[in-house]
C-alpha cells in the first residue's frame, strides 16, 4: 500500500491506506485510525509537473513484482493509475507481453 500511496502522491507519513468511493472520491486512512475518515477529493487530470515526475520515478524504480502488487491493490480499490495519475501501466504491460513472446 505504501508504494500505491507514493504513486498517488499521498503522504505516507500521515496515511497508511487509501480507497476510492463509488462516486469517484478518494478517502485515506490515517495511521492509528480505524477507518477511511480523511477526505482527499478527486485528482485533477494528469499534467506535467513535479507530482507526475515523482510518480513516474517511483513507478520506474520498483520491481515487476511490486508493480503487479500495486496494480492489484489499485484494481481492488477501483483506482485507475494510468487515467487518473498518469502512470504508464499499459506501456509496461505491453512490453511484458512482448518479452513473454520472445521467451
Amino acid at each position: 500500500m505504501e508504494t500505491l500511496l507514493k504513486l498517488m502522491n499521498v503522504p505516507t507519513s500521515a496515511f497508511c491506506a487509501v480507497t476510492k468511493t463509488s462516486d469517484g472520491y478518494y478517502l485515506a486512512q490515517a495511521w492509528g485510525d480505524l477507518g477511511y475518515n480523511q477526505f482527499l477529493g478527486i485528482p485533477s487530470e494528469p499534467h506535467p509537473g513535479p507530482g507526475l515526475t515523482r510518480a513516474i520515478e517511483v513507478w520506474e524504480g520498483i520491481s515487476n513484482h511490486e508493480r503487479i502488487s500495486v496494480m492489484l491493490l489499485a484494481i481492488a480499490n477501483r483506482i485507475d493509475l494510468e487515467r487518473e495519475f498518469g502512470i504508464p501501466v499499459e506501456k509496461w504491460q505491453q512490453s511484458r507481453r512482448e518479452a513473454e513472446k520472445t521467451e
